[in-house]
């Protein structure tokens, strides 16, 4: 397994995230990683997601899924709140200066495929995934 470094600004959200903002860190298992971060509502300020899958034989994207429900996902059934495509060996990172609120709770899925509601699973260790919230 390798280790990747992030390069972060010391400061660099000081001024865009609330002082109460908590931190989701979670590095991929092999499965569609159905998460529950908050059992309540609340909002999602920054994501980085790192797909460390490399290019070669088949469609290594994954899909990172966001979803307003206060327990983790059922994925391929529950419909997500938003869709984040990330290519092969490819990183997002992804700013919402007033945060992007949920009213039942915050949740997400990764997966292997592209359509809404897929269920294929990542990898182990093949997404990396940030989420800063509140």
């Amino acid at each position: 397994m390798s280790s990747t470094t992030y390069n972060i600004t010391p400061g660099r959200y000081e001024r865009q995230l609330p002082v109460a903002t908590k931190v989701h860190f979670k590095s991929s298992t092999n499965s569609t990683n159905a998460t529950s971060v908050k059992s309540s509502a609340g909002a999602v300020f920054n994501m980085i997601i790192h797909n460390t899958h490399s290019g070669g034989g088949g469609n290594n994207s994954i899909a990172f899924r966001l979803y307003n429900k206060s327990t983790a996902p059922v994925v391929g059934t529950d419909v997500p709140m938003i869709v984040i495509h990330v290519p092969s060996n490819q990183s997002k990172e992804i700013n919402f200066t007033s945060g992007i609120t949920f009213t039942n709770g915050i949740a997400y899925s990764l997966t292997a495929g592209d359509a809404l509601l897929n269920a294929t699973a990542v990898s182990a260790d093949g997404v990396q995934l940030y989420i800063g919230y509140m």
